[in-house]
């Protein structure tokens, strides 16, 4: 075999080698822009953000059974972005909105869902049922209280970590989200402020969470007046795709 021919077999065999290389390289940067796409996308799935008005927006999640709660108890600038005032005690834009009555959050609901930025998010926005409200706050919990991210559950001698209390409270409410989140990115389902609920047991409609003044677990539960306003009680959304 002369020179010539094996110049020209070494150059045949690099350039096969290189465009098997190259066609390596470009499907696993094409495999790694659509995983990251995927994952951005899955990521976004489970949150969401709905414009309100006056520069306000509300934070959502989505349960593994596929309903949205707000990711805190409705804010006092939440609710004066819908209702134009702001019937609080403690009064701070980031604290919860309380001195709510269950009649009141169904005035505040229609407010809401008659907005023209929540008509264009396809959802509907309500209160929970007592039922949905323990799903969301235990996050897969067994025991008293609910689960961190990381699995871990909260018990009673770890309830400061997700709750604002009896023991820390100092006896008024607080900014939301200052805690830590539950498995499924709610802030505060124990303590702060009672949250109403849709579920009601004669004359009463049930709140859950317990507030600053309590000793707080997933199975507390009150009776409240459909009337009834009172600084530590609030609410928390909840939201489905809204009906066509």
């Amino acid at each position: 075999m002369n020179k010539s021919t094996l110049k020209s077999l070494f150059a045949a065999a690099l350039c096969a080698a290189l465009a098997t290389s190259c066609g390596s390289s470009s499907s696993k940067e094409g495999t790694s822009e659509l995983s990251d796409a995927t994952s951005s996308d899955s990521s976004s799935s489970k949150e969401r953000t709905v414009e309100l008005s006056g520069g306000v927006a509300l934070d959502i999640a989505k349960t593994p059974e596929g309903l949205w709660f707000g990711k805190t108890e409705v804010t006092q600038a939440q609710w004066e972005s819908v209702m134009g005032h702001n019937p609080s005690k403690y009064k701070n834009p980031n604290n919860p909105v309380e001195k709510v009555s269950w009649d009141d959050c169904q005035t505040f609901l229609g407010e809401l869902n008659a907005l023209p930025t929540v008509k264009e998010s396809g959802l509907t926005f309500r209160l929970p049922t007592e039922e949905e409200w323990e799903s969301a706050c235990r996050a897969g919990a067994t025991g008293d209280y609910c689960c961190l991210s990381d699995g871990t559950e909260i018990t009673e001698d770890t309830l400061d970590q997700v709750a604002w209390f009896h023991d820390n409270s100092d006896r008024k409410t607080h900014p939301v989200g200052q805690k830590q989140p539950n498995d499924f990115g709610l802030y505060d389902m124990l303590g702060n402020v009672e949250e109403l609920t849709s579920t009601a047991v004669g004359d009463t409609q049930i709140s859950r969470g317990g507030c600053g003044l309590d000793y707080c677990e997933v199975s507390k539960r009150s009776w409240r007046s459909p009337s009834r306003r009172w600084e530590f009680l609030g609410f928390r959304l909840c939201a489905e795709t809204a009906a066509k």
